[in-house]
């Protein structure tokens, strides 16, 4: 299988082709590296990092506009965030594992996803005034924090990390759906997710620590679906892989800090 390489240099290991520069010298004569012959005969409509920026921005533009919409309409009224986040938890399970990526869920998605994140939003923001910037804020100081890692090769997508961040994935939607039946049944919650405990506090730490280490997968994918040349369709698998993995990050940071200001 060919090195790992990426069009773009946001994503790109080291400058130009190949490990030395690109070129290999044969008396004054330069010629093309594997790398560099590789990128000359790609196949058209395969997958490049451009086309996962693409995706991944209009993606985020939807999730703003319907973001707004749900934190507009949310006033007093919770069910509309309840019944958005419930419909997106049903479509990414469809999405996480069709064999086939299907871009009308995927917008359908993001759709219900910024309205659920508007509506929370909200609520949050409502509780503790400053705490949605915040959260913004430091979800991107993440998202570059894993990108340099990953890109300087501290942090590498293995087995063990896959199998970590799916089931604490698989682990904090199952307690989030107990805790939602726990408050419809009985009006109480499950107190390690939602008190200001210290093993509450630890506990959302883990969770976001966990939930960060989702980029790194993310990154692994798009490096290995460019280097294999996968279908430009690919783009929307992995512009939504990183949607998940902003929200993820998001919402726990919103959970810890108002753990910490409570």
């Amino acid at each position: 299988m060919p090195e790992m390489r990426s069009t773009n240099p946001v994503f790109t290991r080291g400058g130009g082709f190949g490990r030395s520069g690109g070129r290999v010298a044969t008396g004054d004569v330069a010629t093309p590296s594997a790398e560099e012959l590789a990128s000359l005969y790609r196949q058209p409509g395969t997958l490049t990092v451009d086309d996962v920026i693409i995706h991944t921005a209009g993606l985020f533009a939807i999730v703003g506009a319907t973001g707004a919409v749900g934190w507009a309409i949310s006033s007093g009224n919770a069910g509309i965030g309840l019944a958005s986040g419930l419909g997106a938890l049903a479509l990414s399970f469809a999405l996480a594992f069709g064999r086939v990526v299907r871009p009308g869920l995927v917008i359908l998605f993001a759709v219900l996803e910024g309205l659920f994140v508007g509506a929370i939003s909200r609520a949050y923001e409502s509780a503790f005034s400053g705490i949605v910037l915040q959260a913004l804020l430091g979800t991107g100081l993440v998202f570059v924090t894993m990108l340099i890692a990953y890109r300087s090769g501290k942090l590498r997508a293995t087995p063990r990390m896959t199998r970590i961040v799916f089931g604490s994935l698989m682990g904090v939607v199952a307690l989030g759906l107990l805790d939602l039946v726990i408050r419809l049944f009985s009006g109480s919650h499950l107190p390690i997710i939602n008190d200001a405990t210290p093993l509450g506090i630890l506990f959302s730490v883990g969770v976001l620590v966990v939930a960060s280490l989702q980029f790194v997968l993310d990154f692994d994918y798009i490096d290995r679906a460019v280097a294999a040349g996968a279908p430009r369709s690919e783009a929307w698998r992995a512009s939504y892989g990183l949607l998940v993995g902003f929200v993820w990050v998001y919402l726990e940071l919103l959970r810890l800090l108002s753990k910490l200001r409570s």
